[in-house]
């Protein structure tokens, strides 16, 4: 089933712009109906509008609670006809109102191995404590902050002689990956939930070789 894809983001965009080229290849069964930023020039605008993909700047400083914020946008997303909806670096938390429109059909991508390090910083937290492993979570949204159910996760090894912003840096390279996979997995009516836990139905496709650098978990499949 194609994805009727709305994707949400404060920045730069770097996972939309992942979901993006994987649509276009054909590697992503999705239709990217809108992109929305809730910053003033965010530069995932530029992004869309480089691919031809309607977009919008809602500011949420102009709306007096979160509440009226999300009845806004989730009036743009079935404009545009959204069933699904990626939060790609969107730096807020959404609300009742936006998740009960979109029941299990809201995805984020997490910085860190949920449930340790939830919260803006999850990188940079992780490696002031001081781990040894890191990595990053795609999961389900729901009403506590980084506590949706898990689909995916990516774990590396965190070096001796990097920062944390060279440790987000590798963490990015993964996110890439398995957001879109996530995504398809999605599209292909694969994923149920049994309680908290998040079951993935078998598929014919060949499975992609684990990175020397991480483990992928589950495995991505040929092509992510």
């Amino acid at each position: 089933m194609t994805l009727k894809l709305g994707i949400l983001a404060s920045g730069s965009g770097t996972n939309a712009q992942a979901m993006i080229d994987a649509a276009e290849s054909g590697r992503l069964d999705a239709d990217i109906r809108i992109i929305i930023a809730n910053r003033p020039n965010a530069a995932v605008l530029d992004r869309a509008q480089k691919h031809g993909i309607p977009s919008l700047c809602l500011d949420h400083t102009a709306f007096p609670d979160r509440e009226s914020f999300d009845k806004r946008m989730t009036e743009h997303l079935l404009a545009a006809g959204v069933d699904t909806v990626a939060l790609a670096g969107y730096m807020r938390l959404v609300t009742p109102v936006f998740l009960n429109t979109f029941p299990d059909r809201v995805l984020n991508i997490h910085p860190a191995i949920l449930p340790a390090f939830p919260g803006t910083h999850g990188a940079r937290d992780a490696w002031n404590y001081g781990v040894k492993f890191s990595g990053c979570t795609v999961h389900l949204v729901n009403p506590v902050m980084d506590g949706g159910p898990i689909i995916v996760q990516a774990i590396l090894p965190v070096r001796q002689n990097e920062d944390d912003a060279q440790l987000l840096e590798r963490i990015h390279v993964f996110e890439h990956r398995i957001y879109v996979q996530a995504l398809q997995w999605l599209a292909e009516d694969r994923l149920s939930l049994d309680g908290r836990r998040m079951l993935l139905a078998p598929s014919p496709r060949p499975l992609a070789p684990q990175p020397d650098t991480a483990l992928v978990w589950p495995p991505l499949e040929q092509g992510f």
